[in-house]
């Protein structure tokens, strides 16, 4: 792992946060400020991710793209369902194919993955369940803690480019 350059102090930030904690390995860390950054859609902050811890392979690539795509899925809909009334069964309302048929290579990671987008997303209910399914794999509150704490940091690196690029360079929309 790498350092970033200077001038990107959020990014420095999130490199001493990743450098400091011991409770996840890198493999887990990686998948989840991947799934922070490609949940947050921002192609510069996904660069500088990416430079900061290294590449993945293909498969961990599918891992990561699953548990975002399918958070951008459940958590909209799960969290539109606990506001309004509606009778009807929501058990696999979205029809996702089951985990098991995705060939998930690191299900422990993919959870991970799963708190990180849910996270960006704001899909809180999803985020309960995906913690609770982090503790029947038994990790530790502290892992988890540190796993949210990872993805707070991606989306201040993202929310500071923005302001970066939108604001205080007064290039306003």
């Amino acid at each position: 792992m790498s350092t970033i350059d200077k001038k990107d102090e959020h990014a420095e930030l999130l490199n001493a946060l990743i450098s400091r904690q011991s409770l996840l390995s890198t493999n887990r860390m990686q998948y989840i400020v991947y799934a922070a950054a490609l949940a947050t859609q921002n192609k510069k902050v996904l660069q500088t991710i990416q430079h900061l811890v290294g590449d993945i392979t293909i498969i961990n690539r599918k891992d990561i793209h699953h548990a975002v795509v399918r958070m951008a899925a459940t958590n909209t809909y799960y969290m539109a369902m606990h506001h309004i009334d509606l009778t009807c069964n929501t058990t696999n309302a979205m029809q996702l194919a089951p985990l098991k048929e995705l060939d998930v290579e690191d299900i422990t990671s993919y959870y991970y993955a799963c708190i990180a987008a849910c996270l960006v997303n704001k899909g809180y209910s999803c985020l309960n369940n995906h913690i609770l399914l982090l503790r029947s794999c038994n990790e530790s509150d502290d892992s988890i803690n540190m796993a949210l704490r990872l993805a707070a940091s991606v989306l201040t690196m993202c929310q500071s480019s923005f302001n970066t690029d939108y604001f205080l360079d007064n290039t306003l929309i």
